[in-house]
């Protein structure tokens, strides 16, 4: 009689660390789950930089036989003018507040 007892508390503690084993684990159902959607991720990142590459390797191409779009492309992301041209660089927003707040700084300390 108190064999059994034993023996059955023994298979009730082998399941109860078995259904933990399964459940949190390192090879659990919750690491399972956690690979997957790191897994899943990883793969939107790669999708994303395949499409990234398809899109650089197609303005390579058009750069090496379109002078067209070359010249183009210097001129917006150089800044390169033609002659008889003018450019015209403004400021952006954040320029803009920290010139007013410089300007606006300068003109309190000539009123101290």
């Amino acid at each position: 009689m108190i064999a059994k007892r034993i023996f059955l508390v023994f298979l009730v503690v082998l399941n109860l660390f078995l259904g933990y084993r399964l459940l949190a684990g390192d090879q659990g159902l919750f690491a399972y789950l956690n690979l997957k959607q790191d897994h899943d991720q990883l793969q939107a990142r790669l999708e994303a930089a395949s499409l990234r590459s398809h899109e650089l390797s197609g303005e390579i191409r058009q750069l090496k036989s379109d002078s067209a779009y070359l010249e183009n492309a210097i001129r917006q992301r150089m800044n390169y003018v033609g002659e008889n041209e003018t450019l015209y660089i403004f400021p952006d927003r954040e320029g803009e507040q920290a010139a007013t707040q410089r300007a606006g700084a300068e003109g309190y300390e000539d009123k101290n």
